[in-house]
């Protein structure tokens, strides 16, 4: 069976803007949430926090597989959409299991592994929100999506914070913003999908799905690596509170990537569809385009940062932000070094070139492996933001080498 498939009359732009927003809203809910525990549990609870997510992020970006960017760039319908369901099961499991098996060398506090083990629930609530919006985008229902992901950043946050406030305690505030998560996904996104989201599993044929995905997943995974061992680095060098300063500044990196990622989630199979019939030009000028607003939106957050930065962070964090304000700017360039790798590596997707893409993924990640506890040792956070900002540059090298290369093969 084939989908409903407008993907050529589509208003790409409106579509773009909708997910955008929908995206915006739900990780600025999880940012405010590392505001709230800090205002009201303080930087120590703020540190193991931002340790739960960096490390549980690793299994649900494994629980996920980048199956749905698959699944959006298979514009020839290669495999049934209950042989994705079947994938979605096989690699859930795949993630708790390595979970389980990892938690125990993680070093971590009792305390802290606990709170793990129900975020790891929450992170498959998060694919399993993916995979419902994977047949909301290929019906065109954006708005859908993004009320969705209103209601999944908003409603949670009420709940966390209220709890938060109450009890003090993190690992019950997980509990509830988990329990709510997933009552969306009820009441909301199986209600919106049930009229054309397919039933039934297919284990069959799945291992192809999983060894074409494979790429894309360890490339997408490794990025939550490199994430993680930054803050591992500094956990394990100035400790638990002093990773919760720097986790207040280095939020600005998720918050760009991930606004880029909801506008680079429509462009996927756009780029996918035009790469296929060989428009060279309409992928250049797709790339000059991206490019030229990613350098726009680059001088625009240095302005702001430079013009209103210590006055947003202050009164956001508190004063005692304020001496950790030299790594803002290095920050920013690090934010936008990983939306423009983002992006690149969203062409390739694309391109179907997943091999390549993760051949320049793990040159990073190696690079970052081998020199971000010296850089953190010797040069501080400072260090680390900078050895981190590299590492994306050596990425991004290899990736636009890739993609020239490419485009110079097309007719």
């Amino acid at each position: 069976m084939r989908y409903k498939n407008s993907r050529h009359s589509q208003n790409h732009f409106l579509d773009s803007v909708k997910n955008l927003v929908g995206i915006v809203v739900y990780f600025f809910c999880q940012w405010l949430t590392l505001i709230i525990i800090i205002r009201i549990a303080g930087y120590t609870v703020s540190g193991e926090y931002s340790l739960i997510i960096s490390f549980t992020n690793l299994f649900g970006f494994l629980s996920q597989y980048n199956i749905r960017s698959f699944q959006l760039s298979d514009m020839n319908n290669k495999y049934l959409p209950q042989q994705y369901s079947g994938a979605y099961i096989i690699t859930g499991g795949l993630a708790v299991a390595f979970f389980l098996l990892a938690l125990p060398f993680s070093g971590f506090n009792q305390e802290i592994i606990i709170s793990c083990m129900i975020y790891m629930l929450f992170k498959l609530c998060e694919t399993f929100s993916g995979y419902v919006f994977t047949y909301m985008q290929l019906e065109n229902k954006y708005s859908d999506i993004a009320i969705s992901n209103c209601l999944k950043g908003i409603i949670p946050l009420i709940g966390f914070t209220l709890w938060l406030y109450f009890s003090k305690d993190l690992f019950q505030c997980l509990c509830i913003m988990s329990l709510l998560f997933f009552a969306i996904i009820i009441t909301y996104d199986l209600k919106r999908t049930r009229a054309f989201i397919f039933r039934g599993v297919v284990i069959k044929g799945t291992i192809n799905i999983l060894k074409e995905c494979f790429p894309m997943m360890l490339s997408s995974l490794i990025l939550p690596f490199m994430l993680f061992l930054t803050r591992y680095s500094i956990e394990r060098v100035y400790g638990v509170t002093e990773l919760g300063y720097y986790s207040a500044l280095t939020m600005v990196i998720t918050v760009l990537s991930t606004m880029a990622s909801a506008v680079y989630m429509v462009l996927l199979p756009v780029i996918s569809d035009k790469y296929i019939k060989q428009l060279k030009s309409d992928v250049v000028k797709i790339i000059f385009m991206m490019l030229g607003i990613i350098i726009v939106v680059l001088l625009i957050v240095l302005l702001l940062a430079r013009l209103i930065g210590d006055l947003m962070f202050s009164f956001v964090f508190g004063v005692e932000i304020l001496k950790y304000m030299y790594l803002l700017t290095p920050v920013i360039i690090t934010g936008v070094m990983l939306v423009l790798l983002s992006f690149f590596s969203t062409c390739l997707i694309a391109m179907q070139k997943r091999v390549s893409a993760l051949v320049g993924m793990l040159s990073g990640a190696v690079f970052l492996s081998v020199m971000v506890m010296p850089a953190t040792q010797k040069g501080g956070m400072l260090g680390t933001t900078y050895i981190f900002t590299i590492s994306l540059f050596v990425v991004t090298v290899i990736y636009s080498f890739i993609i020239h290369r490419n485009l110079c093969n097309l007719a």
